[in-house]
């Protein structure tokens, strides 16, 4: 089962063209697809319902906003931007690489074939300096965009990192969460790949949701936690268990060695 999760803050504009662009994906994929409507204040919950499809799809409200944090331990979780900038034709290579057998599958933007298209300068600019930040500080040299949301997750991975860390598994709001996160579950042994996509702001109406100089300083927070070593898991726990290498059994000894061996003393009686 393949279930979308997408959270959603004051995308009232965008939601028509996300629930258009995503009906004959999950449809075709028989998924299922869970809108959080975070806090929205524009009667993006109503426009959700006025614009559902043929498609199985519930809706979280929360009275506040609160940022970003019943499946089978093998089920795919996607997470994607309600704003219409995640390109779902990525969507069939990410579940390839999942169905492989990896853990987390990131939509990137890197060459070849990555562009963002039409973003900011500044945001541009804070992202790349994020990923190239916890890319060396949090072992992930191999991949290049720790930030986005576009992302499939192991169902598994999810609750035993639940189990794991408790509340304490996404501590910090907005943006930094992702990079939170995939952090934890990188640290605790879960398998992480990506593939290139492509980011077109151009689609997107409205004005970014990302709050600069928050969010760089919940990176901050995030990277002063791995450096103290907060991200890894307790030696003990779910994820650690799932994620250790079998231990591998002695052989038993030939007969040879048997013979060999220095025999042991006899109990004494008394």
């Amino acid at each position: 089962m393949i279930r979308f999760v997408i959270p959603a803050y004051n995308e009232a504009e965008n939601i028509p063209r996300l629930l258009a662009d995503l009906a004959p994906v999950a449809r075709e994929l028989g998924a299922r697809v869970i809108i959080v409507d975070d806090g929205s204040t524009d009667g993006t919950a109503d426009v959700i319902r006025e614009h559902a499809r043929d498609m199985h799809l519930a809706i979280v409200t929360h009275t506040t906003n609160r940022g970003l944090g019943e499946s089978s331990d093998d089920d795919a979780i996607v997470t994607l931007e309600a704003d219409t900038t995640s390109d779902l034709s990525d969507l069939p290579r990410m579940l390839e690489l999942f169905d492989q057998g990896t853990d987390v599958v990131l939509a990137s933007v890197y060459a070849p074939g990555g562009e963002i298209i039409g973003v900011a300068g500044w945001r541009l600019a804070a992202s790349k300096s994020v990923s190239n930040t916890f890319r060396y500080l949090g072992g992930l040299r191999e991949m290049h965009t720790l930030s986005s949301l576009y992302r499939v997750y192991r169902a598994g991975t999810l609750r035993r990192a639940a189990d794991t860390y408790g509340y304490l598994l996404v501590r910090e709001p907005g943006f930094a969460a992702n990079v939170e996160l995939l952090l934890k579950l990188y640290n605790a042994g879960a398998t992480v790949a990506e593939v290139p996509t492509t980011n077109d702001w151009r689609t997107r109406k409205g004005v970014s949701k990302m709050q600069l100089k928050p969010t760089v300083i919940a990176y901050f927070r995030v990277m002063a936690a791995h450096m103290v070593g907060r991200i890894q898991p307790p030696p003990v726990s779910p994820l650690a268990e799932a994620t250790a290498p079998a231990a591998l059994a002695a052989p038993d000894p030939l007969p040879e060695q048997v013979a060999k061996a220095d025999p042991q003393p006899l109990a004494q009686t008394g």
